[in-house]
């Protein structure tokens, strides 16, 4: 009796956390907000990333999906900032000056590359 209970327990924590977890960021178009602008930064499957002209993108070249966010790289494969996910964006800070940032899905862009 005590292993059927041991067992159920278990299982219930896994399920709990495999339900808790948030999918990754997949390549494609985002906005990419911080100090009160936003800018469109394009994420590719190659794990580059490109903005144009965008303060709160300065030095980022590369990205990498985590299990519960992105990270994002300069091209040097310095950290820059490590964003996660939280209702349905990805929120976070850059290291350098400690400005937040969020990543969302710019719609239009995202309904197209999926």
């Amino acid at each position: 009796m005590t292993s059927i209970r041991s067992l159920l327990i278990a299982s219930a924590a896994l399920a709990l956390s495999a339900a808790s977890v948030q999918a990754a960021a997949a390549p494609g178009a985002y906005k990419l907000a911080g100090a009160g602008a936003s800018c469109t930064i394009t994420l590719a499957a190659d794990g580059t990333a490109a903005a144009n002209d965008c303060a709160q993108a300065s030095g980022v070249a590369r990205w990498q999906a985590k299990y519960n966010g992105v990270e994002l790289q300069t091209a040097s494969g310095e950290t820059v900032a490590i964003l996660r996910g939280k209702d349905g964006s990805y929120t976070g800070a850059r290291f350098s000056d400690g400005r937040a940032l969020t990543l969302s899905a710019d719609g239009a862009a995202v309904a197209s590359t999926h």
